[in-house]
């Protein structure tokens, strides 16, 4: 486990960190009780689904335009720029009135966020940090806003502690060098890149479309079986917390497999999902579901980092899968439970996390690095 007492505090590695820490705090206090403030605002199941669906559209198509940016100008300008413009889009969301604008504000956080995430990852690896320990600190920061949840309940406390987290982030960042980078030539739309990978990007979409499908409705689902708000955070957080220690023990082996794993581990949280009659008895299942997670997202990342020279734009095509996700799952999971029940949503992620499994057959085959090919 990395011990930050060991890192002197002006690092670019302790400062990394720490903003990536703040980063998902950000996004973890606005969104652990959004279904349920949205439903307040007269949305439906349907509806709630089609406003986490905006904000992964917009995360999609904007962390695939700047991860490509971060390639060919640099990772701090858009780690900036993101931050700077997310405080604005937090505090927007305190003044929705009715679920359409609350949908156009969740897009607008989406596409800020975007812009700065495959620039931190990027900048991350390039400055010698170890990725699984920099995302670890990333999920610490999501079970910390996880117990701020807990602790304060109130929509708009939380969603004023995202804006002040990334302007504290930003901060940060401007403590930041970048060293100068060898112009990388990247393709608008890099075919290469997409080919040479699709062994993790598409078993990545499919299990991450299920799993969406299911937080999209998923403090909805506790509540039905008698959870409160206060519960439905301690749930959501211990998820977060696992993540904080396996991230940093899977970060040791090899990505292909660990990835595999994830995948099969998945399959079997989201069928025990299904299963469930009370919510205590997801609390031992949401530890495997952070080592599902952790395996998945590590070995999906460092795989990438390691294999291809545009880093930027290999990450910023994760994200994209991960936010076409994000927008295609919600969907699923509204118009699924509407139609047939919280049951349903979890069987059918079960099913596309068996399909990412199969499609990922042979992702460790070809293990030849490409920065070595250009």
């Amino acid at each position: 486990m990395l011990n930050l007492r060991r890192i002197p505090f002006n690092s670019s590695e302790y400062k990394v960190i720490f903003v990536n820490f703040l980063f998902f705090f950000s996004i973890g206090s606005s969104i652990v009780f959004m279904p349920l403030y949205a439903e307040e605002l007269g949305a439906s199941n349907f509806m709630v689904g089609l406003i986490r669906s905006s904000y992964g559209a917009a995360f999609l198509i904007s962390a695939f335009i700047f991860g490509r940016l971060s390639d060919l100008h640099g990772r701090l300008l858009f780690i900036k720029c993101g931050l700077g413009l997310a405080a604005g889009a937090y505090l927007l969301q305190i003044v929705a009135p009715n679920p359409i604008i609350l949908l156009a504000v969740r897009a607008l956080v989406g596409f800020c966020l975007g812009m700065s995430i495959s620039a931190i990852m990027a900048y991350v690896h390039e400055s010698g940090s170890r990725i699984g320990s920099a995302a670890a600190y990333g999920s610490l920061g999501w079970a910390v806003s996880s117990i701020v949840a807990a602790v304060f309940e109130e929509y708009n406390t939380l969603f004023i502690a995202s804006a002040v987290a990334v302007v504290l982030a930003l901060f940060v960042s401007f403590t930041l060098r970048e060293e100068r980078q060898t112009h990388i030539d990247v393709a608008f739309f890099p075919l290469n890149v997409i080919w040479a990978n699709h062994k993790i990007y598409l078993p990545f979409l499919l299990r991450h479309m299920g799993a969406t499908a299911i937080w999209a409705i998923f403090p909805l689902f506790l509540a039905d079986m008698g959870a409160s708000k206060s519960w439905i955070a301690i749930i959501w957080g211990i998820n977060l917390g696992g993540q904080f220690v396996a991230m940093q023990i899977v970060q040791r082996y090899n990505p292909a497999r660990m990835f595999t794993i994830g995948l099969i581990i998945s399959i079997g949280v989201f069928t025990v999902y299904a299963l469930a009659s009370h919510y205590l008895q997801l609390v031992p299942v949401q530890i495997c579901l952070a080592i599902s997670w952790s395996c998945l997202y590590i070995g999906a990342l460092n795989f990438l980092l390691r294999k291809n020279v545009e880093r930027g734009t290999a990450v910023g095509l994760l994200y994209s899968a991960n936010h076409l996700g994000n927008s295609i799952g919600p969907f699923l999971g509204g118009a699924i439970s509407q139609l047939w029940g919280f049951g349903a949503v979890m069987y059918c992620a079960a099913g596309l996390s068996s399909a990412g499994l199969l499609a990922s057959r042979g992702a460790g085959a070809d293990t030849r690095n490409r920065v070595e090919e250009v």
